[in-house]
């Protein structure tokens, strides 16, 4: 939504992508005499704040920002009193309004969905090169292994690849050396723990993913997950250990992201710290065709159940005590 008071417009900046709300407003700071004020959910007397300033605004004053922030934090009441604030605002401001929310009017910013992995790679190889960086195919998908989906934490991993690099070409090396790995689970920590049998692991984060992740995108993400294990058996031919050239070679071909097919074939890079299980030890076709079709099954259950859940341990149950049992037989 875009308010006007006089002349200079409130501006509500909605949509996930933070970053871009920063870089917007820096680009109206870069006039000297704007003076920046930024608004916080927790500032004590923040309406009696921002009422007094534009009381007090004369012709004889800078121009004015006010970023306002985290406004979906704010409570209920305040924001109706702000909203009511906003319909006098004298022309030498301009209020900014960040919130999540989408839908109405307003800028929208937005980033790819947490699952899109193909949107993302391309979002984050744009920033690098926004950065004066390049960044080669492989390192690019082990970049976003390790620092995931938070537009801010790739911001300020790319900040710091760009003040180690020397030659601005980012490499494999370069982000082993340098990208700290975010340890917050994701949908790929999920799938795999499922996989590789890790069962305890996968019922908890379950539990962590359901309480702010639809079901039918859990079980949209388990499909595509067994989807490429299937692409990768179909293409692989069988073999206990796997090098850095297969991993790279099966990515290309496939188009499945190097960390994925890295994990699937039991390859490990250096600076991950848990185990991984060559899948195909443990997968053959056939198996994960019964794993599609209990999946796509799962996929009704989820449109028609009330509480889908327990469906969804009872399938993790099943699958990830067939590889730890065959794990168990191997010792």
């Amino acid at each position: 939504m875009t308010m006007r008071g006089d002349c200079m417009p409130v501006t509500f900046l909605t949509g996930t992508a933070e970053t871009q709300k920063e870089e917007l407003i820096k680009k109206l700071l870069k006039d000297g005499n704007v003076e920046y004020i930024r608004i916080h959910p927790e500032d004590p007397d923040k309406i009696d704040f921002i009422r007094s300033l534009l009381r007090t605004k004369t012709i004889f004053s800078n121009k004015t920002i006010i970023d306002i922030v985290n406004f979906d934090e704010w409570k209920a009441q305040e924001q109706k009193r702000l909203v009511e604030l906003l319909k006098n605002v004298p022309e030498d401001v301009h209020i900014f309004i960040r919130s999540q929310k989408t839908g109405g009017k307003g800028v929208a910013l937005e980033l790819p969905k947490p699952w899109e992995t193909d949107k993302w790679l391309e979002w984050i190889e744009k920033r690098f090169r926004e950065n004066g960086l390049l960044i080669d195919k492989d390192a690019l998908q082990l970049f976003f292994s390790k620092v995931g989906t938070n537009d801010l934490i790739i911001e300020r991993e790319i900040e710091k690849l760009k003040a180690y690099s020397e030659d601005k070409k980012i490499t494999v090396e370069d982000v082993e050396e340098v990208v700290f790995t975010y340890q917050t689970p994701g949908y790929d920590d999920f799938c795999f723990a499922v996989s590789e049998g890790k069962r305890k692991i996968a019922h908890s984060l379950l539990s962590q993913l359901w309480k702010t992740t639809e079901p039918v995108v859990i079980a949209t993400v388990l499909a595509n997950h067994f989807l490429d294990l299937f692409k990768i058996l179909v293409l692989v031919t069988k073999k206990r250990y796997y090098t850095w050239p297969d991993v790279s070679r099966v990515s290309k071909e496939l188009g499945i992201p190097v960390p994925r097919v890295a994990r699937f074939l039991g390859f490990s890079f250096k600076t991950w710290k848990f185990k991984v299980i060559n899948h195909l030890l443990y997968y053959d076709v056939k198996k994960v065709r019964k794993i599609l079709r209990d999946l796509y099954d799962l996929d009704r259950v989820v449109k028609s159940e009330e509480d889908p859940k327990p469906f969804f341990h009872e399938f993790i149950e099943e699958v990830a005590l067939d590889v730890y049992s065959l794990q168990r037989d191997e010792e």
